[in-house]
């Protein structure tokens, strides 16, 4: 009786050492997409601090109260030095400027309260006292809704800027943002400063041309 030929396969140690590696193949793809995955979120996170905080200063600068009443509010730029400007342990903003009414051309008179709420937490933000009994939006200094008034540890929100010889220069001050989000448990911090000329009083000019910027 004729015996045929015998069948070859993979033996057991074959198999397991293919397993072995398709694991470890499939395990390093794995962990290169949510690596990648993790790394464009927090990507997206950055330029989204960084656009909501550019909205944020340009709001500060140039509108800190959403237009209402048929006028358009000014901002920090506008506000003048009648008052001591940062008040309440440098978590307060007040000053005093005109704002333009849409008919007419005619002036309004505005008194900006910015001030923080809830600092030192991971909810502080801005928000305008001025009309706020109105109920305009809060929202109007915190765009986005994103942390970006994050208490820093090592950075007073409101700080008077300093001269040559170190001492406080009220012809500007500075805000300081710190902003915060958690991506997938990756941390994201966006850091920033606003410079605020108070409008009036006469900026320093230094011999080496840096006017102060640097302090």
């Amino acid at each position: 009786m004729a015996r045929g030929r015998p069948r070859r396969g993979f033996t057991l140690v074959e198999l397991l050492l293919a397993i072995t590696i398709f694991s470890i193949v499939t395990a390093a793809l794995v962990s290169s997409f949510v690596g990648g995955m993790r790394l464009m979120k927090a990507a997206f996170a950055t330029a989204e601090m960084s656009l909501r905080a550019r909205d944020l200063r340009e709001r500060l600068l140039f509108h800190a109260a959403p237009p209402h009443d048929g006028t358009i509010w000014a901002g920090l730029l506008s506000g003048t030095n009648s008052t001591d400007v940062l008040e309440g342990n440098s978590s307060k903003i007040l000053m005093y400027c005109a704002a333009l009414k849409n008919a007419g051309g005619t002036t309004a008179n505005q008194r900006m309260e910015v001030v923080f709420k809830d600092y030192g937490t991971e909810k502080c933000s801005f928000f305008s006292e001025d009309r706020y009994d109105e109920r305009w939006p809060r929202r109007w200094l915190n765009p986005g809704g994103l942390n970006l008034m994050a208490d820093s540890g090592d950075t007073a929100p409101l700080v008077w800027a300093r001269n040559a010889d170190n001492v406080e220069d009220k012809t500007r001050f500075y805000i300081h943002l710190t902003g915060r989000m958690d991506v997938t448990g990756l941390p994201i911090v966006h850091n920033e400063r606003i410079v605020v000329s108070v409008f009036g009083r006469q900026q320093e000019t230094r011999a080496d041309g840096k006017g102060g910027l640097d302090k």
